[in-house]
């Protein structure tokens, strides 16, 4: 078990590739799009790219196409061949999710959504694995300046839930999202996905554990310990 949580009165969720097993559809979805306009488009080309805003996303994807990328195509494409999946079926979440969930209902602890995916796709995520109507808040790139690895996803939640940013704690899949989470002054916790933890997300996340399971006996003995 990892080194005792800091006290928190809050849960911050990533959504994609946390809670939701969705960043394989994400890169089925950008690789068919982009292998459609004539460009070749690897793994470890995503993978730079996994927890980033759509925004920052095609500012590194312009450095790797170049200028003359057709990025409005690219948008149409990919966006219809990921609702298409979707919409056929729902993505699937991730073990130990809805478990975690419950225990936080159980005790109280306010929580909110902090994703890098736009509200429509947070939306048809959420609420195709039924839980869209547990979180108190979502909050989704398009309804803050910039997104991850800048802070303000976290800092619009935090406000949301009326709770200080240094009484939260963020659970992250990605090191733009360990990041962002720690600019923000928040505890985060990483369960990597695809994304393998970098330096920096290890030298900063609180700890980088295997699975929401661990996860959930580390929140659970830190609520009875606290007596809540």
């Amino acid at each position: 078990m990892p080194s005792p949580l800091p006290t928190f009165k809050a849960v911050i969720f990533d959504m994609d590739g946390l809670m939701f097993d969705s960043e394989s559809v994400y890169h089925h979805a950008w690789q068919r799009a982009i292998n459609g306009l004539g460009y070749r488009f690897d793994s470890q080309q995503y993978l730079s790219l996994v927890g980033q805003s759509n925004a920052e996303a095609e500012r590194l994807m312009q450095q790797f196409f170049g200028e003359a990328f057709p990025f409005q195509q690219f948008r149409t494409d990919w966006t219809r061949y990921w609702q298409e999946t979707v919409q056929a079926q729902p993505i699937p979440l991730k073990p130990g999710v809805l478990a975690l969930l419950s225990l936080l209902e159980q005790h109280q602890v306010p929580k909110a959504v902090g994703t890098s995916s736009t509200w429509p796709e947070a939306e048809l995520t959420l609420k195709g694995g039924d839980v869209w109507q547990r979180f108190a808040h979502i909050v989704t790139v398009d309804q803050v300046a910039a997104g991850k690895p800048a802070p303000d996803i976290f800092l619009e939640a935090a406000q949301r839930l009326s709770v200080a940013p240094q009484d939260c704690l963020v659970l992250e899949d990605s090191n733009a999202g360990v990041s962002a989470a720690t600019d923000a002054g928040m505890t985060v916790v990483m369960v990597p996905d695809l994304q393998s933890p970098s330096l920096t997300s290890q030298q900063s996340a609180h700890a980088i554990v295997d699975s929401l399971h661990v996860v959930y006996d580390w929140v659970a003995e830190t609520l009875v310990l606290r007596g809540c």
